[in-house]
């Protein structure tokens, strides 16, 4: 076959087999001396449908020429469990970015379940807890460790915007707090918190010695 029905059949650009005959992952078929295209045998089209699907499960080009040098070898040293070994720790990996990205997930949800959507962005709940958990050396807004979730208070007492904006520095002056949005005109308060930090009894604690009135109502992670 040509390059440009080797590509059609693979689903792959003409580049891109080009690319990984520069990367020696496929030989590049010599010129016909008579002249014309040239030509790609099956087994190349079968190793690059290899290098294609080993791209999709996520591994890179440096373990996919690995593994084809496994199964490329002519000795017997390799044997089927060093392909499992090499699978084997690309599940791993994919299982850390897997949780990585719950817990990334977990702290946006957050932060945007407590964002009251509206208002000036000096307001914005999502602003703020992205500069209180900004720190110096330039580490993560979201810490993996961290597990967030969102607490929502039932305040009573609060009759302007001026209550809120106590209640809400009231919120934002307690440990784990990473963000708050208040509103008088529901008398509801969304935090999101880091749970390990502080209790949601701890947060009622807080408004309450701000002279207002508060109630659980549920959290959300």
């Amino acid at each position: 076959m040509t390059i440009g029905k080797v590509a059609d059949v693979v689903g792959v650009g003409v580049e891109t087999i080009r690319f990984y005959e520069r990367r020696k992952l496929i030989e590049q078929p010599p010129r016909p001396r008579e002249g014309g295209y040239r030509i790609y045998s099956d087994a190349t089209v079968r190793r690059l449908h290899f290098i294609r699907r080993a791209q999709e499960l996520g591994f890179s080009l440096r373990e996919i020429a690995e593994l084809l040098a496994l199964r490329d070898a002519e000795s017997n040293q390799a044997d089927a469990s060093d392909v499992r070994q090499r699978a084997m720790a690309k599940l791993h990996d994919v299982d850390q970015k897997i949780e990585q990205l719950r817990r990334i997930r977990q702290g946006l949800a957050a932060l945007v379940d407590c964002c009251p959507g509206q208002g000036p962005l000096q307001c914005c709940s999502i602003f703020d807890a992205l500069e209180q958990n900004a720190g110096p050396t330039g580490e993560p807004i979201i810490s993996e460790e961290t597990d967030m979730q969102t607490i929502r208070l039932s305040i009573g007492g609060m009759h302007c915007g001026g209550c809120e904006e106590i209640v809400r520095h009231v919120l934002e002056q307690q440990t784990g707090v990473k963000g708050c949005s208040v509103s008088h005109e529901s008398g509801e308060a969304r935090v999101a918190v880091d749970e390990s930090r502080i209790s949601d009894e701890q947060l009622a604690e807080a408004v309450r010695g701000a002279g207002y009135s508060a109630n659980i109502m549920n959290t959300t992670e």
